[in-house]
Order: structure tokens, then sequence, then C-alpha cells
């Protein structure tokens, strides 16, 4: 286990070599951040003791988001990549959140296990969607991918207001843009990318839980 660790702290050493050899200053950020986060885990590993192979996930998640997505834009160029991440965070905080139970409590209730489990992965998603948000808008970022929408259900199609109705997009126009035929129909604005980054977390949290069953240990 701890080979495989040390395998990847040497991968990302070596992806910032070469970041600094070719002058990329952000990317040469980005592997010095990938480390430092490295080094924070293996001391939250120290205070935790959680297992190997759960640091072994953490590794390959923060690998995955900051090397994978962001260096080598694996976040563009696969479509499953985001979510795919965000379902092994909510495994990951799972794990971690047993561990910290465990540290307080050697006997807890099963119930009180699986609602803090969840409430403490779907705080971190939510944290996280926040901050997305956040660098979206004061640095103009994408990192809240934005989706077509081809059709929208809504009240305010109804003449009471109260029955929703769904009409397809067969027209719109932005700033003398036809986004029909630009872009396929209207842009959502991040709200389908968060959604189902918080749905994926919550899918990878009940995956562990449901594991956590049968194993004896986390």
């Amino acid at each position: 286990m701890k080979k495989i660790l040390l395998f990847i702290r040497v991968l990302v050493a070596a992806i910032l070599l070469y970041q600094i050899i070719n002058g990329s200053i952000s990317n040469t950020f980005i592997c010095l951040l990938t480390l430092a986060l490295f080094i924070v885990s293996d001391l939250i590993q120290r205070k935790i003791k959680y297992s190997n192979t759960i640091q072994i996930l953490i590794y390959l998640f923060i690998f995955g988001t900051e090397i994978l997505g962001e260096i080598y834009s694996l976040y563009a160029k696969t479509n499953y990549f985001d979510l795919i991440m965000h379902a092994l965070s909510g495994y990951i905080v799972a794990s971690l959140a047993i561990y910290i139970i465990k540290l307080f409590e050697d006997k807890v209730n099963k119930r009180l296990i699986i609602v803090f489990t969840v409430s403490l992965s779907m705080a971190v998603a939510s944290l996280w969607e926040i901050a997305e948000f956040s660098i979206d808008n004061f640095l103009d970022k994408d990192m809240q991918k934005d989706t077509i929408v081809t059709e929208i259900t809504s009240t305010l199609f109804s003449p009471d207001k109260k029955t929703p109705i769904t009409k397809k997009i067969n027209s719109i126009r932005v700033n003398d843009i036809d986004y029909l035929k630009e872009f396929g129909g209207y842009i959502d604005i991040g709200l389908y990318d968060t959604m189902g980054d918080m749905i994926m977390c919550l899918v990878g949290t009940l995956f562990y839980l449901g594991i956590n069953k049968i194993a004896k240990q986390p």
C-alpha cells in the first residue's frame, strides 16, 4: 500500500518537474498544491488513523481533480469525469465520518452513524459547490459547467400560475445570437452541474454505507 502512495507522489513530482521545464506557472502551482494536499492528508491520517486503502483513494481523488482534471483537462474532455470524482468524494467522506465517530465512541447507534455520515458528506459537497460558484463569479472561471436545455417545465406557462406546463424551446435569442442554432437550446448556468455533482456525492456515500454493513471495518 505504501509503495502505491510513494509511486503517486513520485509521479506528481515528475509532472511538476516537467511543468517547471516548460515554464507553466499555473500548472506548477497546481502540482505544488497537489503535493501539499498529500502532506495534509498524511497528517490527518496520523490523527484519525484511517486505513491505507482510504489514503490511496484520497491520493487518487486529489490526483484526479488537480492533475488529471485541471492540468490534463479531463473535466472538459470527458463528460462523466466530474461525476466520477464527486461519487469518489462521497465515498471518501463517508469512510472518514465512520472513523471520526469511532474516535469518540466505539459503540454508536447505527441510525446515528447513517445520519451523521450522510449529513457530513452532503455538507462537504455543499461547501464545495459554494466554492465553485464563488470562484466562477469572482474570478470569471467556469467550474460549474453549463448544460444545454431543450425544454422547460414551469407554472409560469399556465394561466392559473399553479399547474406545471412543459414547453419545448423552439427559438431563443440573447444579444442577437440564435442560441438554438448556435448551441442547440437554452444554456443552463450551472444548476444541472451542481445538482448532478451533489447527487453523485450522495450515491458514493450510500455505496460506502452499503458496503460498510457487510464489512467489519470501514
